[in-house]
């Protein structure tokens, strides 16, 4: 195999490793905010990726709906993908700051390539009905 490709991509509330397995709780692509700017206060970005066995090198950079990076990149992390040619995990995000309403782009780069991208949907809570 010497494309890298993307298994999964996806944000959710929780993550470990059990077992050898991968454990996601709460996968999501929408939230809502009371005001703005805002942070969302803590989230995983799981992934899964099918490449060449061995090491590779993953980045993530997190767009806003200008296509400006809100934060620096993260990365470049050590991947280690298995014989089979599967590796999966999650990165912790912490205090990620949402300065307004829009779709924010979570873009992974392995090996120095865009290999995929899970968008954000970040929206004004809506108003309580009478």
């Amino acid at each position: 195999m010497s494309k890298v490709q993307l298994g999964y991509l996806l944000l959710c509330d929780g993550h470990a490793k059990v077992g050898g397995k991968d454990c996601v709780l709460g996968i999501f692509n929408r939230i809502f905010a009371k005001r703005f700017p805002t942070t969302h206060e803590q989230c995983y970005l799981a992934f899964e990726l099918w490449a060449d066995p061995g090491m590779h090198k993953l980045s993530v950079r997190i767009r806003d709906t200008d296509q400006n990076d809100i934060v620096p990149a993260l990365g470049p992390l050590d991947m280690q993908i298995t014989e089979s040619g599967q590796g999966s995990g999650a990165i912790q995000l912490r205090g990620l700051p949402l300065a307004k309403s829009g779709i924010y782009a979570f873009v992974v780069d392995v090996d120095g390539v865009e290999i995929g991208a899970r968008d954000l949907f970040v929206e004004p809570m809506p108003a309580p009905q009478q």
